[in-house]
Parts: C-alpha cells; structure tokens; sequence
C-alpha cells in the first residue's frame, strides 16, 4: 500500500487498477474512504478516540454514545430510533433495549452469565462446573439440558429431556462414535493427516455413509454417498462428485457421477463471470468497475437481467428481457 507525503493519508489500487483512497486524522484515525464511482463514507470520534458517527455516501449518519468507563451505551440511526445498552460496574452487558423492548442478563460472582430474560419476562438459566463448563442450560421453554465433560475438557455425555447422549474419541482427540440411549448413532473416521475420510450412520437397517477424499494441500476432489447392507457388506446404491480447482484455488468444476461437469468461469481475485454445463453456457455476468453485477445472460443471451446502480452503491433497478 503505496504512502504519500502526508503519513495520514494512503490508497490502495486493486487488480483491476481501480484506486480506493483512504483518509486519516493526525491520531491514525480512519476518517474518509473514497471508493471508484465517487462512493464516499466519512467517520469522527471524540476526544478519547472514539467513534461517535459514520456517514455512508448518501449523508445518512450512525452516531454512539458511551459512558464515562468507555462502554458504548447507544446506537442511534439514520432515522432516530436508539439501540441502548446499559453495563455493571465491571463492564458486562446488563439490559439492551431496542424499540421498546428490554433484554437482561444476569451474572454470577465469577462473571459468568446465569440467567438471561428475554423480552417477553421468560427466563434461560445456566449452571457451570468450577473450570467454568457448561454443565445445565434450562431454555425459555423449560426444557432441560445437561453436559457432562471428561479430565481434559472434551464433551462425553449430553443429556436432554430423556435423550441420552455419549461421544467417544480417539487418542488425538478427535471424535470417532456417537451413541443416543445405548443405540449406535454416527461414526467418524480419519486419516494420517488427521482429515475426515469417512462419516456414517445407521438408517431403517441401512449403513449410509459419505466419504470424503483431498489432495495434497488438503482441498476436497472426491464425495462419495454410498448406501449398504450392514452385515453382508452389499452396496445398494453409490454416487460420487468430484471436485476440481484453479492455481489459486479457487473451485472451478463439480463433476457428479453420469452428468455433464459444472465449471465455474472466474477473473482476479476470483470474482465469477460465468458458469457451464458441460460445453454449454450456462450464465455468464457482466461487472461494473467495483465489479458488481450490471448484467445476467442465460442460455447464450436467450434473456439477460441488468441491473443498474446509483452512485451510492445501492441497488436502482433490475430488468429482465
């Protein structure tokens, strides 16, 4: 990012060479962006280096307001209406009100949140074990929920409302098998890298599984969704989709089992400028210079939706022909 004379003062041109100018006060302040298209926002802060109002391109500003500790206690709109929140003595949220409605908190001697009351009077309680887990939420509708945790932190049992849950892991830690009331429930399975191979469960007697493979940096190239017969080992029915990338990574084809790949067409930084079905077009896009969508063709301009801008970067129209 290229500096001018001025310190305080910098740009920043994409690779589309469209410049964004930036603005900053003596302090280091951000106080002005000037996007392409003459798109402006505008900030200020007060004296103790907080911001106090923003302006989007159309003049229509944000203000906030904070008590003597530094807490943001109001948010006011463009059209005046106020979002307040109001804090303890140690700085946690107490109350937030917003139209006329009140949400509070309430906190153990430990910080931690206990009961929350919600704009209706209904209340949510929380219990905590003393290395602060979870271990009891009580919801607005009463039900109840209790974890369970084991030396080193990791969930080992859930219970709600008669649903009893255990998780099982291996020695990385990471999940292997959930159970509900004694019955198997899913299954995972990994490789050397520690990336997920493999997610299953049982379904009316049925194993249904994905499986998942990668490349050598990790992206995903191959799903595949296989339902078998458990105790004889029978595939039922498979269906895999592959997964294709750019140098930089970027996805640009998904090819399912017996049907034609689906690309995606993309320029910079990988902004879509069209999608294909096999070798038909699909939808190519038509950008502006802050690339935004001006125009949509479908099926080789058989129809083409435009749209159009204002200059404050908001939506003017859309058309279809």
């Amino acid at each position: 990012m290229p500096h001018c004379q001025d310190p305080a003062k910098r740009e920043f041109t994409d690779c589309s060479g469209y410049t964004t100018r930036y603005e900053y006060d003596w302090y280091g302040q951000q106080i002005a962006v000037h996007r392409e298209e003459g798109i402006s926002t505008y900030s200020s802060y007060n004296p103790r280096g907080q911001l106090v109002s923003q302006k989007d391109a159309q003049g229509r500003e944000t203000r906030y307001e904070y008590s003597t500790a530094g807490d943001l206690t109001a948010i006011i709109a463009p059209d005046g209406s106020r979002s307040e929140t109001q804090y303890d003595a140690w700085g946690k949220a107490i109350s937030t009100t917003q139209g006329g409605l009140t949400r509070s908190m309430g906190y153990d001697a430990a910080g931690r949140i206990t009961v929350l009351t919600n704009e209706n009077g209904s209340q949510s309680t929380f219990r905590y074990d003393p290395v602060d887990r979870l271990t009891e939420q009580r919801g607005f509708d009463g039900r109840t929920q209790r974890y369970h945790y084991d030396l080193t932190g990791k969930l080992t049992q859930s219970e709600d409302e008669g649903l009893i849950t255990l998780w099982h892991y291996d020695a990385s830690d990471r999940i292997t098998r959930r159970t509900v009331n004694g019955e198997p429930a899913e299954q995972w399975q990994y490789d050397d890298h520690g990336w997920l191979t493999e997610i299953s469960h049982l379904s009316e007697g049925h194993r249904v599984a994905v499986h998942y493979g990668y490349d050598d940096k990790g992206r995903l190239t191959g799903e595949r969704q296989t339902v078998e017969n458990p105790e004889t080992g029978e595939m039922l029915w498979e269906h895999e989709t592959g997964h294709a990338y750019s140098e930089q990574g970027l996805a640009t084809r998904q090819e399912p089992d017996g049907l034609p790949p689906v690309e995606w067409l993309t320029y910079g930084s990988g902004y879509l400028a069209g999608m294909k079905l096999g070798g038909t077009p699909l939808v190519e896009y038509t950008r502006d210079r802050l690339h935004r969508e001006t125009a949509r063709s479908f099926g080789g301009e058989a129809y083409e939706l435009a749209t159009a801008w204002n200059t404050s970067g908001q939506l003017r129209s859309d058309s279809c022909h």
